[in-house]
């Protein structure tokens, strides 16, 4: 044999191969820690029992520089010893091992089973298979592996392999599938093992430790001995991982959900968000799909349409108050607005998204801060005409814009030296001055209290085009106290009103007192 490229021969050797036999004929060794070699090996086709799968392993990682330090042993997941294979030398090669066809979780450890050395992910095996299992690589800068060589059948690739390593795991609740959070409580099993009792929606477990591997986790509703959701997850060492159950059996199917946590801490000054969508409000994808935005109305991140089960990349924030909404793709109708984040600088955290709004609230639970406080989703029950019975012929007329958390307005009164002459004012939230287009204040408006600046304008003609001056005259404070009745304050000049109680004169529809 000569490496590709070379006129000189790595390997020379003779086989004295029977007739009417198969073989296999590997190359092994890295010509450092052990010789470059030919390792022929006597196959045997004839087909297992029915219902059977027959399995050869072949030690051909030459990862020390004596046999007895690259000694292996083959072990399933819980450690116990498969097939007698307690001290496999590099070179070593069992017999074939028979079977029974099904899903395998082996690994390759150090011959106390204190140290796993390979840990391929599980392996469906099918009924007649003749598989060769040979482990590979630990020298040269090749990472160890194992390569599954069929019966017939050039070598497949190699077989997925876990890295590694220790894992961080957190385990969260968050499907609504109940009315009251007594009726959401689950207990939840890990590879048959309880490991939480009593587990309610939007609750959260610290990080637990575990090593790679596949785990199989079922959440039994409380009381039940049936799963309501079960599945395997693959945890690869030297990650943080969350796993979410999520759904509501209705709109969207119970299941687990798998997210991959950062462990790098974000830049100096900086805190890292990422935000996910686990609110299972609707039944398609393209139902439940929302966007992310500031109070003012701006996409977050080019979030304008995420669909239920996705979530965003790590955001690298700078510290500082962080208002933001989640809204329809549109921007149009809010569905959670978030009260101002303050995030310390170094933290990491997923704002989850939670609820369906009909068995749990829709909120934002953050991990692993907590549940998050949340302001009145802005939306136009406060608008129409307003009024103070006192106050004979005036009145307010108020208008929201849900997309930008903004009120305007107009307020219809008199003037104040006794003429009698009609005036009106504008109304704005943005509190920007007099013709500008921008925003000063954006969002400024959450449902429940603004302050809004008063506009008056001179000049111009009925009908006609003239020169119009506005200028910025004071200040209108409202306090929605329902869908029905508020409280106003205004300054004006150098004047300060006291509280002006005024009631909708005609309530949007659905509002009623009180609400």
């Amino acid at each position: 044999m000569l490496p590709t490229g070379s006129n000189t021969v790595a390997i020379s050797a003779a086989l004295d191969l029977a007739n009417n036999t198969d073989y296999t004929v590997l190359a092994v060794g890295d010509g450092g820690n052990q010789p470059l070699a030919l390792l022929p090996l006597v196959d045997n086709n004839t087909a297992p029992p029915a219902g059977q799968v027959k399995v050869r392993v072949v030690h051909a990682a030459p990862f020390a520089n004596t046999l007895a330090a690259t000694e292996v042993s083959v072990r399933d997941k819980s450690g116990a010893v498969v097939g007698g294979l307690a001290r496999v030398p590099f070179r070593g090669a069992s017999g074939y091992l028979s079977l029974p066809a099904a899903s395998y979780d082996l690994k390759i450890a150090t011959p106390d089973g204190g140290t796993t050395l390979i840990d391929p992910k599980p392996v469906s095996l099918a009924a007649g298979g003749i598989l060769t299992l040979v482990a590979t690589g630990g020298a040269n800068g090749y990472a160890t592996g194992i390569t599954a060589i069929a019966a017939g059948a050039a070598p497949s690739n190699p077989l997925p392999t876990f890295a590694i390593g220790p894992v961080k795991v957190r385990v969260a609740h968050f499907a609504p599938f109940a009315a009251s959070l007594e009726g959401t409580a689950v207990r939840v099993t890990v590879d048959g093992a309880e490991v939480l009792n009593n587990f309610r929606f939007r609750e959260f477990t610290p990080e637990l430790d575990l090593a790679q591997g596949a785990y199989e986790i079922k959440v039994f509703p409380q009381g039940s001995a049936s799963a309501a959701i079960t599945g395997t997850v693959e945890l690869d060492g030297n990650k943080r991982y969350t796993l979410a159950a999520v759904g509501n059996g209705v709109e969207q199917p119970l299941g687990l959900q798998q997210f991959e946590d950062r462990a790098s801490a974000p830049p100096a000054g900086r805190y890292a968000l990422r935000v996910a969508h686990t609110a299972p409000f609707a039944a398609t994808p393209e139902a439940t799909a929302v966007s992310i935005r500031t109070d003012g109305g701006d996409v977050v991140a080019g979030l304008a349409s995420v669909p239920y089960g996705v979530a965003s990349g790590y955001l690298e924030l700078p510290t500082g108050a962080l208002d933001i909404k989640v809204a329809t793709p549109d921007g149009n109708t809010n569905l959670i607005d978030v009260a101002p984040l303050n995030l310390p600088a170094g933290a990491i955290a997923t704002a989850y998204a939670v609820g369906d709004g009909v068995r749990q609230p829709l909120g934002i639970v953050a991990v692993p801060l907590g549940n998050v406080a949340l302001e009145a989703n802005v939306d136009q029950s406060v608008d129409g005409i307003w009024f103070n019975p006192a106050l004979s012929g005036q009145g307010w007329s108020f208008h929201a814009l849900p997309s930008q958390n903004r009120l305007i307005g107009a307020w219809y009164t008199y003037t104040a030296e006794g003429s009698g002459r009609h005036l009106w004012y504008t109304l704005d939230s943005c509190r920007s001055a007099p013709g500008a287009s921008n925003c000063l204040l954006p969002g400024a408006f959450d449902n429940r209290e603004v302050t809004l600046t008063v506009y008056e304008s001179q000049g111009g003609l009925f009908g006609q085009p003239a020169p119009v001056v506005t200028r910025d005259v004071g200040t209108l404070t409202v306090r929605f106290l329902s869908c029905t009745q508020a409280e106003l304050r205004y300054q004006i000049g150098s004047f300060t009103s006291g509280p002006v109680p005024v009631t909708s004169l005609v309530p949007k529809p659905g509002c009623t007192l009180g609400n």
